[in-house]
């Protein structure tokens, strides 16, 4: 008789278990269908401007999908390996936003982060017809034609100077969808002692690039070329003592 109660007594707390268990699930059920459960993604921390993302950046929760916003990106192959905004910080917690995004050569100041110790960026206008398939990542050489001399004077200043980026007329870099396509500046790195005799030789000649003998070297860096005599004019010139 006892032990008949005892077994009774199991089956109903194994039924009632089983009913509360079924009723949460169901409930759940219930919940995620009027919710709308989705899972997206959430900055795990911080994120400081100018970052790029991984996966450890990412946490992966589910809200009602009313709360995620069209321009939410919500597949973490949108997210992981873009660059964060050079203007402002993701903070936990946040979702991504697809304008907060960017793909390396997209990032508005990529040109910059890609100077090296002691160099400056030095903007040229271009021409279209002489630039050539001139992109960025290429070695070039800065001739500089003088002008106002009694003979004519044409030499190379600058030598193996890399392309950090190519612009169209409204600053937007080449590579850019939003960019017309048509080259207007050309951004140099060099070496920022150069940089006041390239800025008088903006004024004082006429500027013209054109491809390196070693436009492909990884290694290779803008470089002032001492034996040139523009190099000397200018510096002449700079120095208070004109040649003619």
């Amino acid at each position: 008789m006892k032990n008949t109660i005892l077994i009774k007594s199991a089956m109903i707390l194994i039924c009632t278990a089983a009913l509360l268990f079924l009723n949460w699930l169901l409930f759940g059920i219930y919940v995620g269908r009027k919710l709308d459960l989705k899972d997206t993604y959430i900055a795990s921390r911080d994120i400081p401007p100018r970052t790029k993302i991984t996966e450890s950046d990412l946490l992966c929760v589910r809200i009602s999908g009313r709360y995620i916003l069209d321009q939410t990106a919500a597949d973490k192959d949108e997210i992981i390996g873009r660059y964060t905004d050079i203007q402002g910080k993701i903070p936990a917690g946040s979702p991504f936003y697809r304008s907060m995004l960017y793909d390396e050569k997209d990032l508005p100041d990529q040109a910059a982060a890609q100077l090296k110790k002691n160099q400056v960026s030095f903007s040229m206008e271009v021409d279209v017809a002489k630039l050539g398939s001139i992109i960025a990542g290429q070695r070039v050489d800065v001739y500089v034609t003088a002008k106002q001399t009694d003979t004519p004077l044409t030499g190379c200043l600058i030598r193996s100077a890399r392309v950090i980026a190519v612009r169209d007329h409204k600053g937007i870099s080449l590579e850019s969808p939003e960019s017309s396509g048509i080259p207007y500046l050309v951004e140099l790195a060099i070496n920022s002692s150069h940089l006041e005799l390239l800025t008088l030789a903006k004024t004082a000649g006429d500027l013209q690039i054109y491809m390196s003998a070693d436009a492909y070297d990884p290694d290779a860096e803008a470089v002032l070329d001492e034996n040139s005599q523009i190099t000397a004019w200018l510096t002449a010139l700079k120095n208070g003592t004109p040649q003619s």
